[in-house]
């Protein structure tokens, strides 16, 4: 069932399409049946209204912290939707990633390609639940193909499991009251949504190119990070400080300063530790959106993905109406022989270059 406010800021011009194209994803206490991985769900949607329901737990094994994965195809990456479904799936079809038609109902176009979605899926515009779906059944239609569809955890997803009665996620608990789905179920777990978010890995390492909701890995590698982020979850669920503090992963800013300006110390020799222990060349975050300046006098304008040093690509454009910065962008990095490009694409489909490079 969809939610009660779910034709919010939909122009009536496009209303039909935006609908058809998520009519095949709707559930009101179900799912897609499978979860993030392809496998049955940790927690079965039919058991979800039953007292006697199973709470999920993470198996690392099958969702790891920090997913790793070679590709020769494209990879996209979109920040920060926060609940703009019609936005969301706009900017995917005018980069060619999905077709979003009547008869394609939202089918995946991009072949064996990769999209990152760097967390932030809810909250702040009333189609939360519209955005998942969405994610989900594009998880299963790219794999079709040979694709991969990674969505990654973002501060909104964390807090909501580890303090659901806060106030940043009223607007998407009142999508989940909508639906008939019980917060608790969700947080817990028992509901295969829950499951599902309680899945999400907090980075990804793709090719020379690191994903995350904020960025900053504190000079860890890749197998530092994933041991930190078990434990710490292991012990204190999604309330542990190595995900919630203010400089963590999922929390870092940009303002006052972005994290790798230090007192005393280049910003490309701050970054370049932090790249050579990830093993990458590159590191794309959202989590901030807005005017971003740097120490060289260079900045972010509003509403745009940036690529800054060559080594930082900052992915929130504030596309959500819950924003209202820009209508959106993505990234997509492209290698050719040897030689690998970073554009920023639009929901009309032009592009532009941010980055070219060996």
């Amino acid at each position: 069932m969809r939610s009660a406010n779910a034709a919010r800021g939909r122009p009536r011009s496009t209303r039909r399409v935006f609908a058809i194209a998520c009519a095949a994803l709707a559930f009101t206490g179900a799912g897609l049946g499978a979860d993030r991985t392809g496998q049955p769900s940790l927690a079965r949607a039919e058991d979800a209204g039953a007292g006697a329901a199973p709470v999920a737990t993470r198996d690392w094994t099958r969702a790891p912290a920090i997913i790793e994965l070679a590709t020769e195809a494209d990879v996209f990456a979109v920040g920060d939707v926060h609940g703009d479904a019609e936005r969301f799936l706009k900017l995917l079809a005018g980069a060619g990633v999905v077709k979003a038609s009547e008869r394609d109902e939202a089918s995946w176009s991009a072949g064996k390609a990769v999209l990152v979605i760097t967390g932030d899926m809810i909250d702040k515009w009333p189609h939360g639940l519209e955005v998942i779906r969405l994610v989900r059944a594009l998880e299963a239609r790219a794999a079709a193909q040979g694709g991969r569809v990674i969505a990654l955890a973002g501060n909104h997803e964390v807090e909501l499991l580890a303090n659901p009665r806060g106030a940043k996620g009223s607007a998407f608990r009142g999508e989940l009251e909508a639906a008939g789905i019980p917060l608790g179920d969700v947080v817990s777990g028992k509901h295969e949504l829950g499951a599902w978010l309680r899945s999400l890995p907090l980075g990804a390492r793709v090719n020379d190119w690191f994903f995350s909701h904020a960025g900053k890995t504190d000079g860890r590698t890749v197998a530092e990070l994933e041991a930190a982020l078990r434990a710490a979850i292991d012990k204190d669920g999604f309330a542990a400080s190595e995900i919630r503090r203010e400089d963590s992963l999922v929390e870092a800013r940009l303002k006052p300063h972005p994290w790798w300006e230090l007192p005393g110390e280049k910003p490309e020799a701050v970054l370049d530790r932090s790249l050579k222990a990830l093993g990458v060349r590159h590191v794309a975050f959202g989590h901030q959106p807005g005017h971003v300046r740097f120490s060289d006098g260079s900045a972010r304008a509003k509403g745009e993905l940036a690529a800054h040093l060559g080594r930082v690509f900052l992915l929130d454009a504030g596309m959500s109406r819950g924003v209202g910065d820009s209508e959106g962008a993505l990234l997509r990095i492209h290698r050719s022989g040897g030689t690998t490009e970073a554009f920023a694409v639009k929901p009309d489909g032009s592009s532009r270059s941010l980055w070219r490079g060996d």
